[in-house]
């Protein structure tokens, strides 16, 4: 049951305490054993009825409300199985498969559960909402607001497990929801080929002169992003791979476009600019990810052989990469 702990001053707790010795800074822990069954039953009728009335309300026009999140569960979780495939310690026998097989299953589980299985409810696109079934969100699946780039890692992550044997990482999904991811990335496609975060771009640029907020750029009207166009570029390929018959022409015409995409943002260093992440490097490996998915290689393309000269030439002296927070709002790399 989760509660809500508040600071009561001088707390070692790193959550709420600081230098400044907040007193009623407040936190979320969760405690398995807190509250009775009718408590934690009470706890549990609520999530499901925001759950399932979450596309209901218009969204608040409080800036700071819009901007609460759920956590990184989701998208850490893709990236962590991703991490472990490519040990292949998968291929091992004895002790170290029966540690990484349960892992994987048990991450896989998560994955599948947390898909987003229906549209918003109601006249979703009435209240201006895009189409979420099949996709994934940041978190989990009661945010319920689907993202281009966490729908196209935990597409890759069922597609990688689901040529693993089912007795190490579970049943794979069902093609019918892979299908459904397909279509929500095919939906977020720009005419430029780049790939939008949550829903369709397509407003006018001068709306952002709008903005109201004076730490955050870029956030009236939806752009499109390196990452989010390099993360689907990964997933599309390899479904296409194991999928070969599910809409093969469009798939071929998204990854081409998408890939001129990447290609046309590169920056004049052979950098990309990155929006999730600090910054440059961040954007950059992406970039890389995805051109070297859709078949470009080092000989054959321009662009990747200025982007390892810029990792060449940016790499810090104790043979690591790192930029200032800087090179996100100057755009150039510090």
């Amino acid at each position: 049951m989760w509660k809500l702990k508040v600071a009561e001053g001088g707390d070692s707790s790193a959550y709420i305490y600081s230098t400044n010795n907040f007193v009623g800074r407040q936190t979320w822990e969760f405690d398995p054993d807190a509250g009775t069954d009718e408590e934690r039953a009470e706890v549990e009728a609520a999530r499901l009825h925001f759950y399932n009335n979450r596309h209901q309300v218009r969204p608040n026009g409080d800036l700071l409300w819009r901007m609460q999140s759920f956590g990184s569960q989701m998208w850490d979780t893709g990236f962590a199985i991703q991490a472990l495939l490519a040990t292949n310690l998968t291929d091992e026998i004895g002790p170290t498969l029966a540690r990484i097989g349960p892992t994987l299953a048990r991450g896989h589980d998560f994955i599948k559960k947390s898909q987003v299985k229906d549209n918003p409810s109601g006249d979703f696109k009435c209240m201006h909402r895009h189409i979420s079934k099949g996709s994934w969100t940041f978190s989990d699946q009661d945010h319920g607001w689907q993202g281009s780039d966490c729908t196209a890692e935990g597409l890759k992550c069922c597609l990688l497990l689901s040529i693993m044997p089912s007795e190490t990482v579970g049943e794979k999904m069902e093609p019918e929801r892979l299908y459904d991811s397909v279509n929500v990335l095919l939906s977020l496609q720009s005419k430029n080929g780049g790939l939008s975060a949550w829903e369709p771009a397509g407003a006018a640029e001068w709306l952002e002169l709008l903005n109201p907020t004076e730490f955050f750029a870029d956030i009236v009207i939806e752009h499109e992003y390196v990452e989010c166009t390099s993360s689907a570029i990964q997933a599309l390929v390899l479904f296409k791979k194991l999928y070969p018959g599910h809409r093969k022409k469009e798939i071929e015409h998204f990854i081409t476009n998408a890939t001129h995409y990447i290609e046309n943002t590169q920056m004049p260093d052979g950098s990309w600019y990155g929006n999730w992440g600090i910054c440059f490097t961040y954007g950059t490996w992406f970039a890389l990810g995805g051109l070297a998915a859709a078949g470009k290689t080092f000989s054959t393309c321009a662009a990747m052989r200025k982007a390892v000269r810029f990792l060449l030439t940016t790499q810090k002296e104790n043979g690591g990469w790192g930029e200032s927070y800087l090179s996100s709002p100057q755009k150039v790399t510090n």
